[in-house]
């Protein structure tokens, strides 16, 4: 893509369209570490592991 041919317009369009995939990429990548730290405070806490696996399916079928 040539950047120089877009307008002021179409500029601010492409880099913000960038940010949110950078953006979402970013967070499939830091997410499961993310999770996989939360779930071991949880364990370590006396947290019961049903109950986080319980949450997860929750937000499965909330997307079907």
């Amino acid at each position: 893509m040539d950047y120089k041919d877009l307008t002021d317009e179409q500029l601010d369009e492409a880099r913000t369209a960038i940010l949110i995939e950078k953006e979402r990429r970013d967070n499939l990548t830091q997410i499961p570490a993310a999770i996989q730290e939360l779930a071991t405070k949880y364990a370590d806490g006396g947290g019961n592991r049903e109950d986080l696996l319980k949450a997860v399916g929750e937000i499965e079928r909330s997307e079907t």
